[in-house]
């Protein structure tokens, strides 16, 4: 528990540093994140005999993120303005993956399958979660950056602890036997309550913050209210995200994805829930036209 502990708190450190540095920092902690996440899956694929072709999906990581670098600096009126850096890499990593394999004139459905899926999830996940550094102000950027990483920490460290004192009646059995119905339903509660707070403690931040004030003269953001919405939501995606993964590991055999992280497992054991709010954090903030 004490190892689980420091390196949640390390974890932790190492996401709030890069919010608040964004830029290229983070952009390369997300790109290590998302090629360690790859890898750990094609592992998981190959130890039940699949053979991915896993160069193509590591180039497809490289893309999204320098395309979405190339595209937050572009001019609105540049041809490529309405081409999407996250769909564009995607088409690029499995038009490669799936030209490879196909060139080696064998029916291989297996391998093509586990080519595909990575890219689909972790990775288009992690892509939708790039460009939410280069929202219109950086007081949406850092919101929307914070919710997505934060909301599936509170969310799992509730649903842990109290199903753990008061869970009777199992979520999942067949795939993640130790989740209860009562600890989802704390982590649903605690990720609203999460994503309320955080927005009100930065707007009231404004009259002595002149940065936020500043962002907030500039752009309108949603009522409170609709954060909380966005909570529950990203809450419940985030418990979807865990199951999927555990979905993932109970067909391939394995208890975690790697152990880079003593107590936790590898970076897909970390990101699992986190990748699946972040798709909840980018609709929301896309549709408040931030």
């Amino acid at each position: 528990m004490i190892k689980r502990v420091i390196t949640a708190i390390l974890l932790i450190l190492v996401m709030a540093a890069g919010i608040w540095l964004q830029g290229w920092p983070l952009r390369a902690i997300l790109l290590v994140s998302m090629l360690m996440s790859l890898s750990e899956m094609y592992r998981a694929f190959r130890k039940i005999g699949y053979d991915p072709v896993r160069w193509a999906g590591y180039v497809y990581c490289v893309l999204a993120v320098l395309a979405q670098a190339y595209y937050a600096n572009l001019n609105e009126r540049t041809l490529f303005h309405s081409v999407s850096p996250a769909m564009f890499a995607l088409v690029v990593g499995l038009l490669l993956g799936m030209t490879n394999i196909i060139m080696k004139g064998r029916v291989a459905f297996d391998s093509m399958m586990a080519t595909v899926f990575p890219m689909l999830y972790p990775g288009l996940f992690f892509s939708l979660i790039i460009p939410l550094q280069d929202l219109d102000t950086r007081l949406a950027s850092t919101l929307a950056l914070i919710l997505t990483f934060f909301i599936a920490s509170v969310n799992d460290t509730f649903a842990l602890f109290i199903g753990l004192k008061f869970g009777r009646h199992r979520l999942s059995p067949e795939i993640s036997p130790k989740k209860s119905v009562e600890g989802s339903v704390a982590g649903l509660i605690s990720s609203v309550i999460f994503a309320m707070l955080v927005p009100l403690v930065a707007f009231r931040l404004a009259d002595t913050v002149p940065a936020i004030a500043a962002d907030l003269a500039v752009s309108h953001y949603p009522p409170i209210w609709t954060f909380g919405l966005l909570g529950l939501i990203a809450g419940a995606l985030s418990q979807i995200g865990d199951l999927v993964a555990s979905l993932v590991k109970r067909h391939c055999g394995i208890k975690d994805f790697g152990s880079i992280f003593p107590g936790h497992g590898g970076m897909l054991d970390r990101m699992d829930g986190i990748l699946f709010c972040g798709v909840a954090c980018y609709v929301f903030f896309k549709v408040a036209g931030l």
